[in-house]
């Protein structure tokens, strides 16, 4: 559950997994760690705002009123390739107090996120205010947290909303999930979305019974905090707010055993990563430690928006349905999902 809903939070805390330590990604100190981070995560985020737009529908077809369906979908979207990697260059981290550089060389491509593999290293080197020492560490260049992996230059995500129908042919669409707190990270989504069907507004409806057409808006929001621990972390939580919206027309055509249908419109969104606490690094030579404040480091920010194309396909076994769809926008992405509807 945490590693497909909290994609974010497991992609963070992956780290760990890839033998990368989560102080390694931030050692660059509060000049250069946000605008590293950013360029790694970037696909990461870019992907889930699209995913969160995605399994909103399967037909343009309202519910009578009162009628419902509980929905269960995932989504996996394509990351570009051009997103798959960025381009290091030492010019780009390096200032009077501290540097971000390649262990050899002045610039290479390292693997984002949901990218491959790299055998780079980095060399973190920081000043100590009021003193003349300085400090040096040496880390593995972080490759993609899947590398090696089929999907590791796709983003999942999988989630359940239930639908409600009310008058006027509209359906109210609500995602929610309660607050979920562990140790090490708490969650909390939501989202709410709105369908009504337009064509009941014209006299040809009634000479075509198969086909509807329908407009449809949805946002979605993602909180969540992670709180990584070790000897040297005091303090530290990433925070986390995703916010994803969607305006579209929609049209299906049911025929009963399986319908077909479409959408077309507007998707994108917003997403802020933020940091707080204090990370001590050490030195590789000496071992002395020296603390970083976190909240000092510069927030990942990103926001996507693109023109979307949804196609799909849903087979109707009385109240049980299973549904399939391919979006075409910047991360192309197939969605597919499982329903229980009464009409």
């Amino acid at each position: 559950m945490k590693k497909i809903i909290l994609i974010i939070i497991v992609l963070v805390s992956t780290f760990n997994a890839q033998g990368q330590d989560f102080e390694d990604l931030l050692s660059g100190g509060e000049e250069h760690a946000g605008a590293l981070t950013s360029a790694y995560l970037q696909p990461v985020f870019e992907g889930t705002i699209y995913n969160l737009n995605n399994g909103w529908y399967r037909t343009a077809k309202t519910h009578k009123t009162l009628g419902f369906d509980i929905t269960v979908n995932a989504s996996l979207a394509k990351v570009p390739s051009a997103k798959q990697t960025f381009t290091f260059n030492n010019a780009d981290y390096i200032n009077e107090n501290s540097s971000v550089s390649l262990e050899s060389g002045t610039s290479a491509s390292l693997p984002t996120a949901l990218g491959g593999e790299t055998n780079e290293r980095l060399v973190f080197r920081r000043n100590i205010q009021g003193t003349n020492r300085s400090v040096q560490q040496t880390v593995d260049a972080p490759e993609g947290l899947f590398a090696g992996e089929d999907f590791s230059d796709k983003a999942p995500l999988a989630m359940a909303q239930i639908g409600i129908g009310l008058i006027k042919k509209t359906d109210i669409t609500i995602r929610f999930s309660p607050k979920v707190k562990e140790d090490d990270y708490d969650v909390q989504l939501y989202g709410i979305g709105l369908k009504h069907n337009i064509l009941q507004y014209f006299p040809i409806a009634k000479r075509i019974p198969l086909v509807d057409v329908s407009l449809f808006a949805g946002y979605t929001k993602l909180e969540s905090n992670y709180f990584p621990s070790g000897d040297d972390l005091k303090d530290v939580n990433i925070n986390l707010d995703i916010q994803s919206f969607t305006a579209q027309v929609l049209g299906s055509v049911d025929l009963k055993i399986i319908n077909f249908y479409v959408g077309l419109g507007y998707t994108g969104g917003k997403s802020s990563l933020n940091y707080s606490g204090v990370l001590t690094t050490r030195d590789d030579t000496t071992g002395i430690g020296t603390d970083l404040e976190l909240d000092e480091i510069s927030s990942a920010d990103f926001e996507v928006k693109s023109f979307k194309t949804t196609l799909g396909a849903s087979i109707n076994l009385a109240f049980f349905k299973i549904y399939g769809d391919y979006s075409i926008q910047e991360y192309n992405s197939i969605t597919a999902g499982i329903a229980l509807s009464f009409r």
